[in-house]
């Protein structure tokens, strides 16, 4: 079964603050756009996958949403990108999400699609599975829109000067402030707060801007974030001159925290280095443990 698009998209603050536009509305799912820039950059001077997580959350696990019954909501429970080819450091990339199967007596669906460059080319292939709520979120207390973050560049190494560094000695210099976290994790204000070979824990303060429209952290926050831990812990086994990329990232959300919330607490550890490819799990959870997302990632050195 494959369902039509029926419910308009709901607006989350996130998108704003990311520039997470909606382009077209078909009959099986969402097109959002989404300009690439330093804004979204990483220490490195890349866009990552986490660059466009709220973008890919919204157009795929959304089109979930969009074709359920009016007054229905559901949220992602799982969200896998797969990358094809290193995104652009600038440009309008697009997100195609397309429902693929929806089942409301049992309250799941799920949802595929691609991202695209400016060209056409397939940068990222996308899967979501979504689940049925009954969750509301009472607007009545909130006064006014979300304060949106600045959209002030920070000021980064670039790839090239840090490549000939040993990647343990890269994070942990993040870590203390000596070299600049890069722009995303400035947006995101992700601190790092340990680091080790193969491991790094860091502390991510939820924030306004980050809510869907039901209040909590958006998935595509979530992702991002998991995308910048997994792919730090991976870089602190690296040599000088290696490089490396998120091939493949799942996130399973388990529970939704809250914008409002206290700190979440986010590891990462690498449990298997090969020649060319590293695996890393990652857990984030409240400072009390309890799980809310884990990712499982691949990550590629070159």
């Amino acid at each position: 079964m494959t369902s039509d698009a029926r419910q308009a998209p709901l607006f989350d603050p996130v998108n704003a603050a990311m520039g997470v536009h909606l382009r077209e509305r078909g009959e099986n799912g969402l097109v959002y756009e989404q300009e690439l820039g330093k804004r979204f950059h990483d220490h490195r001077g890349q866009s990552t996958l986490g660059s466009v997580g709220v973008l890919l959350d919204t157009a795929v696990a959304g089109t979930i949403y969009a074709s359920l019954p009016s007054g229905q909501r559901s949220v992602a429970a799982s969200l896998t990108v797969s990358s094809a080819k290193a995104l652009p450091a600038a440009g309008i990339v697009t997100a195609f999400g397309r429902s693929e199967h929806v089942d409301v007596a049992a309250g799941t669906g799920l949802a595929s699609g691609s991202l695209r460059d400016a060209d056409g080319d397939v940068c990222a292939i996308i899967s979501a599975r979504g689940v049925v709520v009954d969750r509301k979120f009472d607007h009545s207390g909130v006064e006014g829109e979300p304060r949106l973050p600045s959209a002030g560049v920070a000021v980064a190494d670039t790839d090239a000067e840090l490549s000939q560094r040993l990647g343990l000695d890269v994070v942990q210099g993040m870590a203390l402030g000596e070299i600049p976290r890069g722009a995303m994790a400035d947006l995101l204000e992700l601190e790092l707060r340990i680091v080790e070979t193969g491991a790094v824990t860091a502390v991510l303060t939820p924030q306004e801007w980050m809510a869907n429209s039901m209040g909590t952290l958006q998935g595509g926050i979530l992702l991002a974030v998991a995308d910048q831990i997994c792919g730090l812990a991976a870089e602190t086994a690296t040599d000088p001159g290696e490089r490396y990329r998120v091939l493949d990232l799942r996130t399973d959300f388990v529970r939704s925290p809250d914008v409002t919330g206290p700190d979440i607490r986010l590891e990462a550890n690498v449990v298997r280095v090969g020649r060319r490819i590293e695996l890393v799990e990652a857990r984030i959870a409240t400072s009390g443990g309890k799980l809310l997302t884990r990712a499982s990632a691949s990550v590629q050195r070159f």
